[in-house]
């Protein structure tokens, strides 16, 4: 039951390192705008534009099959916990 416990957490913070890449991607992107004069974009930023959306999808997919895999383990911890949870006269114990 720990190792599975660990392993939440290890994917809780993964979850956090994709969300914060996401973040920093767009704080990137919008840092390298400026917005002097109405000049036309130039060609490296409509390329780092592209590969920082590219990266985003990426973390959007990470974090979304992450929660999914914490749900699924949450629950599972759960049942491991009610499963070994002791009953005295029909009381529940809870730890």
């Amino acid at each position: 039951m720990l190792s599975s416990y660990l392993y939440l957490q290890n994917s809780i913070a993964a979850m956090n390192n994709a969300q914060l890449s996401m973040v920093q991607n767009s704080d990137r992107m919008l840092n390298s705008i400026s917005f002097g004069n109405s000049q036309p974009l130039e060609p490296a930023f409509k390329q780092n534009s592209d590969t920082l959306e590219l990266q985003n999808k990426a973390n959007e997919t990470k974090v979304t099959v992450l929660q999914k895999l914490i749900e699924a383990m949450e629950e599972k911890l759960g049942k491991d916990i009610k499963k070994s949870t002791p009953k005295y006269a029909g009381l529940d114990c809870k730890a």
